[in-house]
């Protein structure tokens, strides 16, 4: 029985899906402490990063916390379709490979939206470094060729590839 690389693709996409989810959590939690709602330790910092990030252009505290919003809701549905990757990957296998092309995808863009912000806003002029998005759009990327490789290796659903007595089945 080659389960290995079933729950090996389930355990990559949830590794994604609680990272994400995390991360998720901290922007949520920063731009509640924005509005002056909450106050908590656990924040990302990142409303500040876009504050830095943008102001080569405008000093607009709304326009940041709505790109921060607009965050928030860009990787909370990366983690729900990385979530439910997850789960369909650990019970069906390849079949869940569309579904994690998808989580993968999205977030995966989420990335490269930074990388492609930090030249747009000439960011890294004032210290913004876009190396760490580059880092997490080529693990998604290994992550997605990696479970393409497994869907591939296993056998289609309903099908073996050895009969009942060891025979090749046709």
């Amino acid at each position: 029985m080659r389960r290995t690389p079933s729950l090996a693709g389930a355990l990559l996409l949830a590794a994604w899906a609680l990272y994400i989810t995390v991360v998720t959590a901290s922007n949520l939690t920063d731009l509640f402490s924005s509005f002056g709602w909450e106050h908590w330790a656990f924040r990302s910092g990142n409303l500040a990063y876009i504050t830095k990030a943008t102001s080569i252009y405008f000093h607009n505290a709304h326009a940041n916390q709505a790109l921060l919003a607009l965050v928030i809701v860009w990787e909370g549905a990366s983690a729900l379709l990385l979530w439910l990757a997850a789960l369909r990957w650990a019970r069906a296998g390849q079949a869940a490979l569309a579904g994690a092309r998808r989580g993968l995808v999205l977030l995966g863009l989420l990335w490269f939206g930074f990388a492609i912000s930090t030249e747009f806003f000439i960011a890294y002029d004032r210290g913004v470094n876009e190396s760490a998005y580059w880092t997490l759009a080529t693990a998604i990327l290994a992550t997605l060729i990696t479970l393409e490789i497994w869907a591939r290796s296993q056998p289609p659903a309903g099908r073996h590839a050895h009969g009942p007595a060891g025979h090749e089945s046709t």
